[in-house]
């Protein structure tokens, strides 16, 4: 737990210090916004209700999706291919807790961003955040992270460069927030489209998620379709991860029979 608590407190330092990602990953949700609040101010959704008023709720995804899939995967290869996990292995410390640490400066990231964009849309547009659902957005919030996670395990299971990982995972968080209503909102997609997102994109049942708890309109437990979905598809990506990395331990176990057998 020490060696936890101190390498966690690195990580947020190092994580605080790139100040390019992190005015990125503060500025988008709310410049996003700022244009879309303004651009949909006078767009309806679920019969009545004002655009504006559930932007904040698809733009928390957002800020998930770039602290997990982009800063935590991009900072998490980047050790891994300078072989820092294995210079940290030799000074006692395991990969789980310096992976752990790395994703905790991440959350920190995530809470504090999606703090300030709510800060934005309460003074700006007078979006109130709805204090009674609190409990049922942190479970939406923590269900989201895992998905991501998910992925990202899967792509650093396939991927062994920091810049290949970067332009993979810069298009899957395009194909995200564009075509999986967090930008604009579904409502506004054609049918054949719509249809394509709900098969490929599990983002928008997280989305409804956080749509449904911002409103009211059901309880956490409530959504038991969208979480079954959402867990469904970590789990598939977690799978496919394992898969993958016992592939590839098996590969590099061969590699080096033959090397040793060809030495000898």
């Amino acid at each position: 737990m020490n060696n936890f608590l101190i390498m966690a407190r690195y990580q947020i330092k190092l994580l605080f210090r790139n100040y390019k990602s992190l005015i990125l990953g503060f500025s988008l949700p709310i410049i996003m916004f700022f244009i879309f609040g303004n651009l949909l101010s006078n767009y309806q959704v679920y019969g009545d209700i004002n655009l504006t008023s559930l932007l904040v709720p698809a733009y928390i995804p957002i800020i998930i999706i770039n602290g997990v899939l982009v800063i935590y995967g991009q900072n998490f290869l980047v050790y891994k291919e300078q072989g820092n996990l294995i210079k940290y292995k030799l000074l006692g410390l395991r990969q789980i807790t310096i992976s752990t640490s790395m994703y905790f400066a991440t959350l920190v990231f995530q809470i504090l961003a999606v703090f300030v964009l709510i800060i934005f849309a309460y003074f700006t547009k007078g979006v109130e955040f709805p204090f009674n659902q609190s409990i049922s957005l942190i479970g939406t919030f923590v269900l989201i992270n895992i998905l991501e996670y998910s992925i990202v395990f899967l792509l650093t299971s396939l991927v062994n460069k920091s810049v290949t990982y970067q332009s993979i995972s810069l298009m899957i968080f395009y194909f995200q927030i564009f075509l999986g209503g967090l930008t604009f909102p579904p409502e506004m997609f054609p049918k054949f489209l719509k249809e394509i997102v709900y098969i490929f994109n599990p983002i928008i049942y997280g989305l409804e998620m956080m749509r449904d708890m911002w409103i009211g309109n059901k309880s956490f437990f409530d959504e038991g379709k969208n979480i079954s979905i959402l867990l469904l598809w970590s789990l598939f990506f977690f799978g496919l991860g394992f898969f993958f990395n016992k592939s590839n331990l098996n590969k590099n176990r061969d590699s080096k029979f033959v090397n040793v057998k060809q030495n000898t």
